[in-house]
């Protein structure tokens, strides 16, 4: 498969697209998004190799006609253009059709004649050409930005269509049974998130029916159960390192890792080189919570984490204490508590909450029969979560170290014998290495 004669020319993208274009935000601004209708793409979706549905805005039928121009059809490829998140790059998921492009992020809708969008979507991503597009953006005045006119003249490897089909082919395998997994976990999360609420917000908890209701600080609650602030149920903020006894390396989770019920990146540093901010100690079973901008929700649960995991003083780290750290995950990142914390925010362009407000939050806690009784029925489900996460972190690993190889050539796939009509994906991951 080694090939070190094998070598790819490169190409403009402009040469190898039908359009490359980005739109705009409808008037009125974010007041002006529906409830459902047409997608609006922004860049919070886009991230690289994948699409984030959390925030995806809708708008309506007048609003889109006047975007007409930036409608997104199914195999384009989104980039984003401007700001922190430039350069991020993912393909549309045809699930979201129809939908239209905001300002900052640009449509590359390939010649399907010439090239593979898939296969071009994995080179904008491969580290030597992101690090280019990252490099290229730094020529705005004030901020990031990839104009139209960088993003046509920018080139990138270009084999034969045949080979482009077999790259986009194997490397998608991997991102295939990634994406299965990412089902399979989000499945399970609902499963959960399903029982706490049937359990301890409709009280449809085993031996329900003879309980008597009782007035308290959250309502009608069921007698014997209580409302106490989370302070007394769980320590904030408990552990920290200091420069005199930390280690030398550590793994670093930075705010920006981490979105709703994920840890999406852990880096792996020298603590002298780490940001001042890593300082938060973590155990399994703690709750991080991010401090900024409580709204959109970035919080996760750390379940068997590595003995040097750091995480920054941007997150509130939480403890359970004589409680099950599962049912206090559920119970503390409910719409209404991350209402609460959204309330008690303060600061108009940086929203924050301190350590008071989670402190002062009301918690519901529940007889410890039944909470026990929930642990171990939703600790299977997280067991199952944790196999799932480690097999998508080692997939796309793998992914990862074939991507640059790939489409340099160093890997030369030109005579392997894989049947694709130019969209097709293989069953199963082809062991090429």
């Amino acid at each position: 498969m080694r090939n070190p004669l094998f070598e790819i020319s490169e190409v403009r993208l402009g040469d190898i697209s039908k359009k490359i274009g980005s739109g705009a935000t409808p008037r009125g601004g974010k007041e002006s998004y529906k409830s459902q209708g047409i997608s609006l793409i922004r860049s919070m979706n886009v991230h690289d190799l994948a699409f984030d549905y959390s925030e995806l805005a809708f708008i309506d039928q007048n609003q889109a006609r006047q975007l007409n121009n930036v409608t997104v059809k199914e195999r384009d490829i989104l980039l984003n253009i401007t700001g922190a998140s430039v350069a991020r790059c993912c393909m549309v998921p045809r699930k979201i059709l129809p939908a239209r492009v905001n300002q900052h992020v640009a449509i590359i809708r390939c010649e399907l004649s010439k090239a593979d969008p898939t296969y071009i979507q994995y080179c904008l991503v491969s580290p030597k050409y992101k690090e280019s597009l990252l490099t290229l953006s730094q020529g705005g005045a004030t901020r990031e930005a990839l104009t139209k006119e960088k993003i046509e003249d920018f080139k990138v490897p270009f084999p034969s269509l045949p080979t482009q089909h077999k790259i986009a082919c194997i490397l998608s395998a991997y991102d295939d049974l990634i994406e299965n997994n990412t089902r399979r976990i989000t499945i399970l999360e609902e499963m959960a998130q399903r029982l706490y609420r049937e359990w301890f917000v409709h009280f449809r908890y085993p031996g329900h029916e003879n309980a008597k209701l009782v007035e308290s600080e959250l309502g009608l609650i069921p007698e014997g159960w209580e409302v106490l602030a989370l302070g007394d149920i769980a320590s904030i903020n408990s552990k920290s390192i200091s420069k005199a006894n930390a280690p030398e390396t550590i793994h670093y989770i930075n705010i920006s890792s981490v979105s709703t019920n994920s840890i999406n990146s852990i880096e792996a540093k020298y603590f002298r080189d780490a940001p001042s901010r890593a300082r938060r100690i973590v155990n399994h079973g703690d709750i991080i919570w991010s401090t900024v901008r409580p709204n959109r929700k970035s919080f996760a649960l750390i379940y068997n984490p590595p003995t040097d995991l750091i995480v920054s003083t941007g997150f509130a780290v939480i403890t359970a204490q004589e409680l099950p750290y599962s049912y206090l995950y559920y119970a503390i990142t409910t719409d209404d508590f991350a209402i609460y914390l959204a309330n008690n925010a303060t600061g108009s362009a940086y929203p924050a909450v301190n350590e008071s407000d989670f402190a002062n939050a009301k918690v519901l806690v529940p007889s410890t029969a039944t909470m026990e009784m929930f642990h171990s029925i939703v600790e299977t489900k997280l067991v199952q979560i944790n196999i799932l996460s480690k097999r998508n972190k080692l997939l796309g690993s793998t992914r990862d170290s074939l991507l640059p190889k790939l489409i340099s050539g160093k890997i030369n796939v030109s005579e392997l014998d894989i049947e694709t009509s130019g969209n097709e994906k293989p069953e199963k991951v082809i062991n090429i290495t």
